[in-house]
C-alpha cells in the first residue's frame, strides 16, 4: 500500500487512505467523508472512507451504490448527495444517491436531467445546483462541453433548468457565498486552461462574469473559509500546483497564503476554520494519498 503523509506544522504521520484522484469530500457529523474517485485501475470506485480530523484516522463506510469519479458532492438535509462522473464500466452516471447516517447506507434519489462528468455543484438556498461538465467522446469534442445548470430543488423534488454559464467548460469548481454562486475556473478545448470566474444572481436568475485575476487552472479545490473563496493546487501547462488563491469576492482582491507542500490535482478539500484539509490527488508522479492541513493566512 502507498501511504500518504499528513504535514502539519510539526510532523509527519501515514495514514491508510484510499489513493486517488477525481473524487469528492465533506464534512458530515465531524466527520470527512472521502468518496469515490479513480486509483489508475481499469474501473472506478465506490470506496467510501470516513476521517476524524482531529486524530487522522481512517475508516471505511458503506460503499456507493454507483461506483464513479470526476463526480461532484454537496452536503444538504444532514445527509450528503452526489451527483454526476463517469463510470468505465457504465459511462456517464446520472443517479444522484445520498447518504444519511441515521441510516447508515447511500439511496438513489433522482436522476441528473444532464448527465456530466466534470461537472461542479453547490448548495444554493434550497437548491442544489449542477453546473458545466463534459459529455464528449474526447477532449477536442468542443460539442461536449457543457454551460447547462440544473438545480435540484430539496423540497418539491423536482429538476429544474437555470440560466446558461456563459463560458461552457469542465473541471470548474463553484461555490457559494452570501447567497449568490461563483463558478471558476476550468477548461475548455481550444482555449485551454481558464481564469474564467462567473457569478450567479438567482433572484434574476442571471450569470456575470468577473474580472478576477486569478490563475488559470483546472481540476482545483475551491471552499469558502475565513469569509473569502478559497482556490487551491490544479493543473495547468505549467503542471502540478501547489499555489493557493484568497479572494474577497466583495472585492475581488486576491492574497495568496503560502503553496501547499505537495503541487496537485484532481484532489479534495474540506475547510475548518482558518485551514483546510486536503486529501490525495494526482500528483507529479503518481495518484496518491497525501493529507496536508492548508492555512488561509495570506503571506503577502
Amino acid at each position: 500500500m502507498v501511504l500518504g503523509i499528513v504535514l502539519g506544522a510539526c510532523n509527519l504521520q501515514s495514514v491508510p487512505l484510499t489513493p486517488r484522484r477525481a473524487f469528492t469530500a465533506v464534512l458530515l457529523d465531524h466527520r470527512v467523508y472521502a468518496i469515490g474517485g479513480w486509483n489508475g485501475q481499469a474501473t472506478q470506485l465506490n470506496v467510501v472512507e470516513t476521517l476524524d480530523p482531529q486524530t487522522l484516522q481512517v475508516q471505511s463506510a458503506p460503499t456507493l451504490n454507483s461506483a464513479r469519479s470526476q463526480h461532484a458532492s454537496v452536503v444538504a438535509d444532514n445527509a450528503i448527495w452526489v451527483l454526476g462522473g463517469w463510470s468505465a464500466e457504465r459511462g456517464l452516471v446520472s443517479a444522484v444517491e445520498f447518504f444519511s447516517p441515521h441510516t447508515n447506507s447511500w439511496h438513489i434519489a433522482t436522476h441528473l436531467p444532464t448527465p456530466r462528468r466534470e461537472p461542479a455543484a453547490a448548495l444554493l438556498g434550497r437548491r442544489i445546483v449542477v453546473a458545466g461538465g463534459f459529455n464528449g467522446i474526447n477532449d477536442g469534442d468542443i460539442e461536449g462541453y457543457s454551460d447547462i445548470v440544473e438545480a435540484y430543488d430539496l423540497d418539491t423534488q423536482q429538476w429544474q433548468r437555470l440560466a446558461r454559464l456563459h463560458s461552457p467548460r469542465r473541471g470548474l469548481t463553484m461555490v457559494a457565498f452570501e447567497n449568490k454562486l461563483y463558478a471558476i475556473d476550468g477548461y475548455v478545448a481550444g482555449d485551454g486552461y481558464l481564469d474564467t470566474v462567473e457569478r450567479y444572481d438567482p433572484d434574476r436568475d442571471a450569470w456575470q462574469t468577473l474580472a478576477w485575476k486569478i490563475m488559470p487552472r483546472t481540476w482545483t479545490a475551491t471552499v469558502v473559509a475565513e469569509h473569502s473563496i478559497v482556490i487551491l493546487g490544479g493543473f495547468n501547462r505549467a503542471g502540478f500546483l501547489g499555489l493557493v488563491e484568497r479572494v474577497d469576492p466583495r472585492t475581488g482582491k486576491i492574497c495568496n497564503p503560502a503553496p501547499m507542500r505537495v503541487p496537485r490535482s484532481w484532489f479534495a478539500a474540506v475547510p475548518m476554520g482558518n485551514r483546510v484539509l486536503t486529501l490525495g490527488g494526482e500528483e507529479i508522479n503518481r495518484i496518491g494519498n497525501t493529507i496536508e492541513w492548508v492555512a488561509v493566512e495570506c503571506v503577502n
